[in-house]
């Protein structure tokens, strides 16, 4: 399946350029040397990992037989697997740091997804509000969240975000919008102060921070994918080993680290089959990824998350439709689940009834009350979001009728079936309770007011955000908990912060702690510390954030929210 335009929030997710490029030799200059003795990351003999299978190979890039016949050698500072949304900060913070740096990419281009990302403004926060939200989103899932890899996100995407924004803006990449509404002031004094940024695209982005990378010294080898690791005999992580478009291979040693910011492994059936079965049932977003860098950290002595693993589920209907429980029906018409449930958990409803070939596809109902509708933004009735001009009518996902009866014959879906759905779902509005799936009354509202509309939805998996544990610093650890040396991971494959089976964490934290990790996982490689050279910080873009009357939420307390909101 070719990448999808989930409406937004994946917005810019990479399409695959054609062709190899081999960018930027310039800069700091790499040296032709080997090191001391090494060895591969995994001798074809030895017996795999309890965390892998032979099946697994059968879908990833990665090689088991030993490589040592190279058509090139270069050595630099930091060596980075992937150019995404960890990789292309950790470049760049490679060269701001007076580092010499490569990145092996398996695409022939950068690849990102998403575009929104969030941090914490400390300095207006105070612990009491910091742990208690952090542990309403551990409740969130079943008090697994990873409280160290929550408390990093807090204490440095502080400083990270706000840096990747500056250095876009300064390549002329402009976010979209700046909010602070995500703010949370609880009723014992404390107070978390959130900040939250969107970008058009953060494909654009990371492809704009990566030329800008570039220009000061990286090189990016794209079509290029890493496919070896290389350990020094006493485990020490040395360098990668990339395979170019013709079949030979080039070694990159790496003499103070390698950062694995490869992506999920989304498209490695076998993996998934072991660690997440029951989302094979729904379509996935994007393709190439493998869990490459899962599989070569732990060939180099690293260990796979525990399951359950967090996967994002994502809509076609993203956008301020997401915040509206509008009635939901299945592929078959009928009524499937109590709407008030989050995206990030309609998979589960949906996989009791939905089989593969429904391909994830649901409908959603409203009408065109412009008053006493469905909640959801304030002030803005549903049916204003799909008039004339609006950026999220799209013809191909929103449907109208003037009967109950055309509507669901204009969204395709079996009109006896529909017509009945809603029929019952108005009489229990009527009655002003759910005797079906328990909606509380005050939340319900009856679709007797044409036009009708339905948003034809489908949902898909766009990450599994899971991987290779990571210490509190993001270094890959072996099973004692201790770091392998010279081997971090960054990104969606590092560790798993949400702990939960479904994705839920604060609106912008997955975008924001791949940023932050990336950033800091070469920090943290070159200095062994965790203080940038250049460091960024709220301060930079804090006026941004303003609203109209110059204030940020947080100083104007009945703006901020009393509860986290579920995605």
């Amino acid at each position: 399946m070719e990448n999808i335009n989930r409406r937004g929030f994946l917005k810019g997710g990479a399409a695959l350029a054609a062709g190899a490029a081999l960018a930027g030799l310039a800069g700091c200059a790499p040296t032709n040397q080997k090191g001391k003795e090494e060895v591969s990351a995994q001798a074809a003999t030895k017996p795999l990992p309890l965390d892998l299978k032979e099946s697994d190979f059968d879908f990833s890039v990665v090689e088991l037989e030993p490589i040592t016949d190279f058509a090139e050698e270069q050595t630099y500072d930091i060596v980075v697997v992937g150019a995404g949304c960890a990789g292309v900060p950790a470049v760049l913070t490679a060269v701001e740091e007076g580092a010499s740096v490569a990145c092996l990419q398996k695409e022939a281009a950068v690849s990102a997804n998403g575009n929104g990302a969030s941090f914490v403004v400390n300095a207006e926060s105070n612990p009491a509000g910091i742990s208690r939200w952090r542990s309403s989103w551990a409740e969130r899932n079943d008090w697994r969240i990873n409280n160290k890899l929550f408390d990093y996100y807090v204490r440095y995407a502080e400083e990270a975000v706000p840096w990747v924004v500056a250095q876009g803006r300064a390549a002329g990449i402009e976010p979209v919008e700046y909010l602070t509404s995500s703010t949370i002031s609880y009723d014992d004094g404390g107070i978390v102060a959130v900040c939250d940024v969107t970008q058009a695209s953060n494909n654009d982005l990371m492809t704009a921070l990566a030329k800008v990378a570039e220009q000061q010294g990286a090189t990016f080898y794209y079509s290029t994918p890493c496919v070896q690791l290389v350990q020094a005999e006493d485990g020490t992580v040395t360098g990668a080993i990339g395979k170019k478009a013709d079949g030979s291979y080039i070694k990159l040693n790496a003499t103070k680290g390698v950062v694995l910011a490869a992506g999920d492994y989304m498209n490695n059936d076998s993996m998934v089959s072991r660690n997440l079965r029951d989302s094979m049932a729904f379509p996935v977003c994007l393709i190439n990824h493998t869990g490459d860098g899962h599989i070569m950290g732990i060939l180099a002595g690293g260990r796979m998350a525990p399951l359950g693993h967090a996967r994002q589920i994502h809509t076609n209907y993203i956008g301020p439709f997401m915040f509206y429980n509008f009635l939901a029906l299945d592929a078959h018409g009928n009524r499937f689940c109590n709407e008030n449930i989050p995206m990030s958990s309609l998979n589960g409803a949906m996989a009791q009834t939905f089989q593969p070939k429904d391909g994830g596809i649901h409908y959603r109902i409203f009408d065109s009350k412009v008053e006493g509708g469905f909640k959801g933004l304030p002030g803005v009735p549903a049916v204003a979001l799909v008039g004339e001009g609006s950026a999220w009518m799209d013809a191909e996902i929103v449907v109208s009728g003037n009967t109950l009866e055309e509507l669901c014959e204009n969204a395709g879906m079996p009109v006896e079936a529909g017509v009945a759905s809603i029929k019952r779902y108005n009489e229990l509005c009527a009655q002003g309770r759910d005797d079906d799936f328990g909606v509380p009354g005050s939340d319900m509202c009856a679709i007797d007011t044409p036009p009708f509309f339905c948003i034809k939805g489908d949902i898909a998996m766009s990450g599994i955000n899971a991987g290779v544990m990571v210490d509190e610093f993001y270094r890959v650890i072996d099973d004692e908990g201790q770091p392998i040396p010279h081997l971090w991971a960054a990104g969606i494959q590092a560790g798993n912060p949400c702990g939960g089976i479904n994705w839920n964490m604060p609106g912008g934290f997955s975008n924001a702690h791949i940023f932050t990790a990336g950033r800091y996982t070469v920090i943290n490689a070159l200095t062994g510390g965790m203080e940038p050279k250049k460091p960024g910080g709220f301060e930079q873009v804090s006026d941004l954030f303003k609203d109209q009357d110059g204030k940020f939420a947080w100083q104007t307390p009945e703006m901020c929210d009393h509860e986290i909101t579920v995605w």
